[in-house]
């Protein structure tokens, strides 16, 4: 009975989209972490990555390009998409880069760019330029991005979006900067640079993850490290991230400018007040089946070990998955976790709340939201390490081998320990462990390009 009033107090918020930002969704933009207060779209991850694949297609190529163009024509559908810039006299604005945005999938990897074109632009005194690389509604996107900016105050900049097949009618300043995200626009903007349009020292890059890890071996792999090494200013979401770039593509890719992942410190205090001690031991497993870098399979498999050991052991426990649609779980006990599929903003606090022990994995240096904050609002998180790079996140993040009996392991210490010891205070990261304040980081690039 207590596991099933569990159940639907966290279900009964509904089932439409996890926490954005904790939540990822970042194949849209490559960003895990990001301040976010938008529902997820009602189509699928796969459908709206079909559009943007066919909006890039669909798109006509800038007319009048330099000869070394033609080099990298088909290379990929964006490679010539910066190509054909016309500079002239314009006023210097800071252009930010994306491969696709709506009015209604502001989240996620999107919001972080999103921010830091608001704050450069700010702190440069310019107006802000959006590029998407597919098709939009310039002055509907214009005024969703300027409100979504402008949520609790925030100053904006003048703000306008220009998609990329509008840009050859787009005079461009030879100051201006620009801001590229996923290794799409980088990888524009490398070959922009390399026909002679821009210049990479007004180039910035930012990066939210390893993206060759996104690719198989294969041409999206090779052009995605190579956008790392085009000579454009690195600005690096968490210094975990920061630290696995040098130590795969070299020196050349630390610029210092690093900036921590964002968190809802005010929230996850509020959660934290609101944990009270329960038995059983309530775990909230992380499932997204249709995300390989979430380790749905690993899992579940480390699910199932360690309730053989709890069983044993007597120790009551129940869990549930959030993330993403999939049929319930059963455990070699009887037991059976059930999928809540996505849950709204509200609905993933209330988790949180009802929530002792998060099993949460990625395989990706990047550290994943929902750890982040099963640990600082009080409760006990296990997750995946990659090369020593997730082991130091939190003191109360557990980073083991990906591996089915190490995951089992950590899981079943963690589920005694909450059972022994009950929920802990409200913790914040300690200061500069995951990287700078936005906010300083900006400033600091600001300083750079002026």
């Amino acid at each position: 009975m207590a596991e099933r009033s569990w159940v639907r107090r966290v279900a009964s918020r509904g089932r439409r989209w996890l926490a954005a930002r904790a939540l990822g969704a970042y194949e849209l933009l490559a960003g895990q972490g990001a301040v976010t207060r938008q529902a997820s779209p009602s189509r699928s991850l796969e459908a709206r990555r079909k559009t943007t694949q066919d909006d890039a297609r669909a798109l006509p190529q800038l007319p009048s390009m330099p000869a070394a163009a033609k080099v990298f024509e088909g290379v990929t559908p964006q490679s010539l998409h910066l190509a054909g810039l016309r500079h002239g006299d314009a006023q210097p604005v800071v252009s930010l880069v994306v491969p696709a945005i709506r009015p209604d999938s502001i989240f996620a990897g999107v919001a972080t760019a999103l921010q830091v074109g608001r704050l450069l632009a700010l702190a440069l005194d310019r107006p802000l330029r959006v590029v998407p690389f597919g098709r939009a509604e310039p002055e509907q996107l214009a005024a969703a991005l300027t409100a979504f900016l402008a949520v609790d105050g925030h100053p904006v900049p003048p703000l306008s979006v220009v998609p990329q097949r509008q840009l050859a009618h787009t005079t461009v300043s030879s100051d201006d900067v620009w801001v590229v995200t996923y290794w799409t626009t980088a990888h524009a903007a490398d070959v922009a640079c390399r026909v002679g349009v821009l210049d990479p020292a007004r180039v910035v890059y930012l990066v939210q993850d390893y993206e060759p890890g996104f690719h198989a071996w294969s041409v999206a792999h090779a052009l995605t490290r190579q956008t790392y090494r085009a000579g454009f200013t690195h600005v690096v979401n968490s210094s975990s991230l920061a630290r696995y770039l040098v130590e795969r593509e070299g020196d050349g890719t630390d610029h210092g400018l690093v900036f921590a992942p964002h968190l809802d410190l005010d929230r996850l205090a509020q959660v934290a007040s609101r944990r009270e001690p329960s038995q059983p031991v309530r775990v909230f497993f992380y499932g997204r089946p249709g995300k390989p870098r979430n380790l749905f399979e690993l899992g579940v498999a480390a699910l199932r070990a360690a309730s053989v050991t709890l069983a044993a052991e007597g120790i009551a426990w129940q869990a549930v998955s959030a993330g993403e649609e999939h049929p319930d779980i059963e455990l070699p006990t009887g037991q059976t976790v059930r999928s809540l599929g996505t849950v709204d903003w509200d609905a993933y606090y209330d988790l949180l709340a009802a929530t002792d022990v998060g099993l949460s994995l990625m395989h990706s240096p990047h550290p994943s939201h929902p750890p982040l904050e099963v640990a600082v609002s009080g409760g006990l998180a296990v997750t995946n390490d990659l090369d020593g790079s997730r082991s130091h996140f939190h003191d109360r993040v557990t980073a083991v081998a990906p591996d089915p009996d190490a995951l089992a392991a950590a899981l079943v210490d963690a589920v005694r320990c909450a059972a022994h010891e009950g929920p802990q205070p409200f913790a914040p990261p300690v200061e500069g462990r995951l990287g700078r304040p936005l906010h300083e980081v900006v400033d600091d690039l600001a300083r750079r390009l002026r």
